[in-house]
């Protein structure tokens, strides 16, 4: 396989900065764009004269079948439109829910089974290669996992939980099939996908800029009422903290970047740090302290495993020097007492973690170990309540409710979708580690060689940050969660055909 291969879409810059090879674009299909035009054409007309009338629940089909038709003719943008859909600037369930029959579904929802419906529907050289990765084992340990959340349904009514509460627990884990609308999208036109994702990256790093610009009175995201306390949360210090729901995509595209200053080409390194610094600063906004943990762990398993390291160790040397001088001069100084700088800090203060933060985690991992410990294989299921509570406000008063979540993802998984579910997560990341880690050392001598980095440190940070936050559960986290799974999928095909 040669170097690499471009054609149209983006700039050259930014060609250069996600640039690999394997990206071959086939001769055209015969064209059937006259027909694909006048049914998009129809279908729209359709759901303008729906909604002119006010049927709006009747529109919803014509509209399903106008955004199959243009998903179809783009194979980058049915995965780009489900990540966007739960994790940018609006709260997925801030939204209106749709009612389809006696059902309720929240929009993301519906674009989830419109995009995968659309798979049948893409270019033919699309479809044929996604058919081919579908039944490798990175696909199948994917859908063996959703068949064991699927299964937890059924464990959670066994254990006591009624059909809709466990089914409704249940059902954004579903967006982990967003798998194989990422295997489209990356299979051809992976440029683009990268060029979007990083430009809605940018454009969540302002809002958040700008949202604690403005404060806490005026909300610049659109979250759900029961969401608002978790995304903005004012600090003793006056500090807004803001974590939108694209943040996980910030944290992801951090690790890239950095990836690709220490292992990338030199030509366009300056985007890379331009890159680095926005979603470096998306990380520093919200405060969270194990993003900044987890990007460190990921760059050292990423250095361990790639061939080349001498700007690694640079890297680590001047962020050493860095860190020490701005130690001294924070000593005695007011940017010692800066909350973000004290927020940071406080990482190396583990009696203090211990009492706050880390505390309440050992609470609940506690009790969903004495649940696991009774039922190991199957676990309690989606619906049934776990044990832990949490203490709230309600008209005045302090009540204690059932805990519906849970710090510790992979515990988590354990009691909900058993130990198969648990065991096939961890065989879902752990392809990606190898696939990743495989590229980067095959491909050392090559310009994409840091993908395989990207890859590796994106996993590990994720992984290491699920031990103490939501990450594997909700679809701002879980969709490019299985991005960075199906790139590292199809980055292992395009190295067994060389």
């Amino acid at each position: 396989m040669g170097g690499p291969h471009w054609h149209s879409g983006g700039s050259a810059a930014w060609r250069d900065l996600f640039g690999y090879a394997t990206e071959v674009h086939p001769a055209r299909e015969p064209s059937w764009t006259l027909a694909w035009l006048a049914a998009t054409l129809s279908a729209s007309a359709a759901v303008g004269v729906m909604l002119g009338r006010g049927e709006i629940k009747f529109a919803i089909l014509p509209f399903a079948a106008v955004l199959v038709l243009l998903f179809a003719r783009a194979p980058a943008a049915p995965y780009v439109a489900i990540l966007w859909s739960v994790g940018a600037a609006v709260d997925m369930l801030a939204l209106p829910e749709v009612s389809i029959s006696s059902l309720l579904f929240v929009p993301a929802e519906i674009l989830l089974w419109i995009a995968l419906g659309s798979l049948a529907f893409l270019p033919h050289d699309v479809r044929r290669g996604l058919g081919r990765l579908a039944r490798r084992r990175e696909s199948v340990v994917t859908a063996i996992f959703l068949a064991a959340v699927l299964g937890g349904v059924a464990v959670g009514v066994e254990n006591g939980a009624s059909l809709h509460t466990a089914a409704f627990s249940m059902r954004l884990m579903l967006f982990y099939a967003a798998f194989w609308p990422a295997l489209a999208a990356l299979i051809r036109g992976r440029s683009l996908v990268f060029t979007l994702v990083s430009a809605g990256v940018v454009l969540v790093v302002m809002l958040q800029v700008l949202q604690v610009i403005v404060g806490p009175s005026t909300h610049i995201f659109l979250i759900a009422r029961s969401d608002v306390a978790s995304t903005l949360t004012p600090e003793e210090t006056g500090f807004l903290r803001v974590r939108p729901p694209g943040l996980t995509t910030v944290y992801i595209v951090a690790a890239f970047a950095l990836a690709r200053i220490l292992w990338g080409p030199a030509r366009h390194r300056l985007l890379g740090w331009a890159m680095l610094a926005v979603a470096l600063t998306g990380v520093i906004l919200s405060l969270n302290r194990n993003m900044v943990l987890g990007l460190a762990l990921g760059l050292c398993v990423a250095a361990l495993v790639a061939r080349q390291k001498h700007r690694f160790v640079v890297f680590v040397a001047a962020l050493g020097i860095a860190l020490s001088g701005f130690a001294l001069v924070a000593q005695g100084s007011s940017v010692g007492s800066n909350p973000v700088v004290a927020r940071i800090a406080s990482i190396t203060n583990y009696s203090g973690l211990k009492q706050q933060t880390l505390n309440d985690r050992y609470y609940e991992n506690t009790i969903a170990l004495r649940r696991i410990h009774t039922h190991p294989i199957g676990g309690l299921g989606w619906g049934p309540d776990y044990g832990a509570t949490i203490a709230r406000y309600d008209n005045g008063f302090l009540r204690s409710k059932p805990r519906s979540f849970m710090h510790e993802q992979f515990l988590w998984i354990w009691m909900r979708a058993g130990i198969l579910g648990l065991v096939s997560l961890i065989v879902m990341l752990a392809f990606g580690l190898l696939n990743g880690a495989r590229w980067c050392r095959a491909r050392h001598r090559h310009d994409d060689a840091w993908l395989g980095s990207g890859i590796v440190m994106a996993i590990v940070a994720l992984a290491a940050s699920s031990n103490v936050g939501i990450y594997l559960t909700p679809p701002d986290s879980t969709v490019p969660l299985v991005g960075v799974l199906a790139l590292a999928a199809v980055l292992r095909r395009d190295l067994s055909s060389t």
